[in-house]
């Protein structure tokens, strides 16, 4: 309820309200009107609406359009009652359908917009200007500043200069850098820029660095091995590339790039991205090797270990840019290369059952009326005990709930999974607000307790993509007696409601969140603070050994997985 009244203060929310209850007004009106030959009042009634979605349509831009479709469209119900048709009925059917129509529109445009209610358009401004102006939104409506002790003074003193170079070249690429840049220093998954493809392929190709024939990643053991090395006949370029002949190969151990220790310098790597957000530092730590490997000139020199065990030194040379090698350690360590739909189940060993939750959506009626319900879903509860129970069906004696790469949604989802393994009702999170004096929770919503599969081992597959809602599911499944949480990595660590969208140019913007989700402590739930340490630690972390990583780095598109052959041994065991 909370976030709702928010987004029904919202200026487009205020404007939708006074165009409803006007086309309630005028459907009575107007045909009175009509009655008594004043047919221009009538038109112009009817009109004024649309005039008032032109002027709307003109402070927020074409950007912003589908964010306000539905608004668009409620503007027009209006015309209906101009449609021809002067017989008693078709004029009380034309009004009937008016208000009928205007009152769904509000409602479908009310949860459409729910989820970024708050949009600014700075785009006729200066970069300079609209680079100031953003910042000031964002102390002004970012719900986190506190909690991650955000330094708008170090932004602005940093970035200006490189936002006025910008302004003074005309170079939209170079000022897209720059917010990309900014947003990565919140270290929140939910602030982020949005880049149209001129400004994005060019920030990624600089932001990526050079490509020299390999990636790295770091084992468990603090080692450093080569991955996707380019073989001679060409993966990624089609010419032929030396380095096997040097001696470098997929899992040769690196140790030394550019003249420095190889840890030494994968330390002092940011990993800027178009991709995605670190707020654990820890997930940052694990693809640092990787935009390492971009790190250069024109050549690079690589110190590794060859298969004799001796030291060596090698020149690499520059192959282009690293966004393909890059794009490969993303696809295969996130595995994002298989794609399994929302909700899917399947056995992938005799006594193994896989559940795949990709989202927190079910049915947008029902998500949002589960808030109203303090999280109480018991329909979508049973949803998920059906398909577990056909799991059963089949052989089943253990669970793997793959969770990686959930993009998020509703924490009532969450909930209604994990309480068919709770056996006491708890507090899942809370809506809120902050002020000088502190956090304040206004509702909350709970996991109720069901408990039927309470003795069922579960395992929750994790990784540094599962955002928002899929934190919120780490975290409540997670606290479960019977549920193991693994993964190379923790989850992403937020969980706060989005609801900004800042227009800064024609091909940028940004997004970021203004509503609190508050632990039963009070505190914003889940999200790092300004330590960047993960609140959701895994039970059980999956060891990334030689072995693992050769596996897992392969430029052959299959889908095998394994890290699920690495879940199932650990449940044939237990």
């Amino acid at each position: 309820m909370y976030l709702l009244l928010m987004t029904l203060k919202t200026p487009s929310c205020i404007f939708a309200a006074a165009v409803l209850l006007y086309t309630i007004v005028i459907a009575f009106v107007c045909p009175k009107l009509r009655k008594k030959d004043k047919k221009a009042a009538h038109v112009i009634l009817c009109l004024l609406p649309l005039l008032a979605g032109l002027v709307h349509f003109l402070i927020y831009g074409i950007s912003a359009f589908f964010i306000f479709f539905y608004l668009y469209v409620l503007v027009l119900i209006p015309l209906v009652i101009l449609l021809p048709g002067k017989k008693k009925v078709l004029v009380a059917v034309k009004s009937i359908a008016s208000v009928l129509l205007a009152l769904a529109i509000s409602i479908v445009f009310l949860f459409d917009v729910i989820s970024t209610p708050v949009v600014h358009n700075y785009t006729r401004m200066s970069y300079t200007q609209s680079f100031k102006k953003m910042l000031q939104t964002f102390e002004k409506e970012y719900c986190l500043n506190s909690w991650k002790k955000i330094d708008y003074a170090y932004l602005l003193n940093e970035y200006l200069p490189r936002v006025e170079e910008a302004e003074k070249n005309k170079d939209e690429a170079a000022y897209a850098a720059v917010i990309t840049e900014v947003t990565y220093r919140f270290f929140d998954s939910h602030v982020y820029a949005t880049l149209g493809d001129g400004p994005y392929e060019s920030v990624m190709k600089s932001l990526y660095g050079n490509d020299y024939g390999l990636s790295m990643v770091e084992l468990d053991d603090g080692s450093y091995i080569a991955v996707f090395v380019e073989p001679e006949v060409g993966a990624i370029y089609d010419k032929p590339c030396d380095l096997n002949k040097l001696g470098i190969h997929d899992g040769t151990r690196i140790i030394a790039w550019d003249g420095q220790d190889v840890k030494e310098a994968a330390a002092k790597i940011e990993c800027i991205n178009v991709f995605m957000q670190f707020p654990v530092k820890s997930n940052e730590d694990f693809f640092r090797p990787a935009f390492l490997a971009g790190k250069g000139g024109d050549t690079v020199d690589v110190t590794f270990i060859d298969d004799s065990g001796n030291e060596k030194h090698a020149q690499l040379k520059k192959l282009g840019d690293n966004s393909g090698r890059l794009s490969c350690v993303f696809s295969k360590f996130l595995q994002l290369h298989n794609y399994t739909p929302n909700y899917t189940t399947k056995m992938i060993s005799g006594k193994c059952g896989y559940m795949m939750v990709r989202a927190e959506h079910f049915d947008t009626l029902k998500d949002n009326l589960a808030v109203l319900k303090e999280g109480y879903y018991p329909e979508l509860t049973e949803y998920f005990a059906k398909n577990i129970e056909e799991l059963k069906s089949q052989g089943m004696e253990y669970l793997v709930i793959d969770i990686r790469n959930n993009v998020g949604g509703y924490d009532n989802v969450a909930g209604a999974l994990a309480s068919l393994f709770a056996t006491e009702k708890k507090h899942m999170c809370a809506f809120g607000y902050e002020d000088a004096q502190g956090y304040h929770l206004t509702e909350s919503e709970y996991i109720f307790p069901d408990g039927r599969y309470k003795d069922l081992p579960v395992v929750v597959l994790v990784n540094a993509q599962c955002v928002s809602a899929g934190d919120g599911m780490a975290k409540f499944l997670g606290e479960c007696g019977n549920v193991t949480l693994m993964g190379v990595t923790p989850s992403a660590g937020v969980n706060q409601n989005n609801g900004g969208r800042i227009y800064l140019t024609k091909n940028i913007s940004v997004s970021y969140p203004i509503a609190l989700t508050l632990s039963s402590e009070g505190v914003p739930l889940i999200d790092t603070d300004n330590t960047r340490q993960t609140r959701i630690p895994l039970e059980e972390k999956i060891t990334m050994t030689k072995e693992l990583a050769l596996k897992m780095c392969t430029f052959e598109d299959n889908i095998e997985d394994p890290l699920l052959d690495y879940v199932v041994k650990y449940l044939e065991k237990r």
